[in-house]
């Protein structure tokens, strides 16, 4: 239910929604050296890679892993999209705006005019 609704939520902005497999380890992989712990108990909060020697956040960590790889899949997708020949599409190939939600209500002024507000007063 989440899922759809940030999906939702992402097509209505004009933005591109894109699910991470969820046993992408993102949290026991380190985001500078990509070495992978074999073992990381929820308990553990922090902690440090053994190759290079940085300190991580738990949290802070998956987040950068899980935006790099949803990042790289759509790099993937666009990469096959291009290669396909789908013309504009290659962009943003799952975007699409909805023509439900709110309205815009601007109003495009030609040059030299000027917008007024006429405020009515209750008798």
């Amino acid at each position: 239910m989440f899922c759809t609704m940030l999906k939702y939520k992402a097509e209505m902005e004009g933005k591109i929604y894109q699910e991470v497999d969820r046993f992408f380890p993102s949290s026991k992989t380190c985001h500078v050296c990509l070495n992978q712990v074999g073992s990381l108990p929820l308990d553990v909060r922090f902690w440090t890679c053994k190759n290079c020697h940085t300190k991580h956040d738990r949290d802070v960590n998956a987040a950068i892993n899980l935006k790099d790889e949803g990042l790289r899949i759509l790099r993937l997708r666009s990469v096959q999209v291009l290669t396909s020949g789908t013309g504009d599409k290659a962009c943003r190939p799952d975007a699409s705006r909805s023509n439900r939600g709110r309205k815009k209500s601007t109003t495009t002024l030609s040059a030299g005019q000027e917008a007024y507000t006429v405020l009515e007063e209750s008798v």
